[in-house]
């Protein structure tokens, strides 16, 4: 993963480029997610988008960094 994306001569930095392109993934499931009830039996549903975000994002990051040797 880059650490700047330029599009139209704007850099943007690497990591916002890779929430924009997770978010499509992420809403996929989480609407799964709330079709089969997960989020009635959480107690805090809010809690659990944002955790389930951020492991997507994790996952993410491990994928696409350079691995360091």
């Amino acid at each position: 993963m880059p650490y700047e994306v330029s599009i139209g001569d704007i850099y943007f930095p690497g990591a916002l480029v890779l929430v924009v392109m997770l978010l499509p993934l992420f809403g996929l499931l989480d609407f799964g997610l709330g079709r089969i009830g997960l989020y009635r039996r959480a107690l805090h549903p809010s809690l659990l988008r944002v955790a389930l975000f951020a492991s997507i994002y994790c996952a993410a990051l491990l994928l696409f960094l350079p691995h360091l040797s």
